[in-house]
C-alpha cells in the first residue's frame, strides 16, 4: 500500500511539474509559425511599413503616403518574416486612410568577421 501511495506521489509531482512548465514557459519565436509583435512602436517596425510601402508605390506607380505600422506578427524562418498591416492615404486627399498587409523578408547574414589589429 505505501508503494502505491508513493508511485502516485511521485506521478502527481511530475504532472504537475511539467504542467507548470508548460504553463509557465516564456513566450518563444516558433520556427515556421507567426507570432505577435510585443512592441508595435518599435522604430525598426516602423521604419519596416515605411520601406514597405516605397517599395510598393514604385512597383506600383502609386502615391500611397505611410502613416503607421498598425498590426504586426513576425516568422522565423531562415531570417524573419514581418507581415504588417500598414495604414495610408492617398497623395493629398482627404479620405479615410485606408490599410494595407505586405510582408518584408528581413534575414541577417554575417560575411565576415576578423579581429583588427591596431
Amino acid at each position: 500500500m505505501a508503494l502505491g501511495q508513493s508511485c502516485l506521489f511521485l506521478f502527481m509531482s511530475a504532472t504537475l511539474l511539467l504542467l507548470n512548465g508548460v504553463f509557465a514557459a516564456p513566450k518563444v519565436h516558433i520556427y515556421g509559425g507567426y507570432t505577435p509583435i510585443r512592441n508595435i512602436s518599435d522604430p525598426h517596425v516602423q521604419e519596416l511599413g515605411e520601406f514597405a510601402m516605397t517599395v510598393y508605390n514604385s512597383q506600383a506607380g502609386r502615391n500611397l503616403k505611410f502613416l503607421k505600422v498598425i498590426s504586426d506578427e513576425t516568422q522565423v524562418v531562415d531570417g524573419i518574416n514581418y507581415r504588417l498591416v500598414i495604414l495610408v492615404i492617398e497623395g493629398i486627399v482627404v479620405v479615410p486612410p485606408m490599410k494595407y498587409e505586405a510582408v518584408v523578408y528581413e534575414k541577417r547574414d554575417l560575411s565576415s568577421y576578423k579581429p583588427l589589429h591596431v
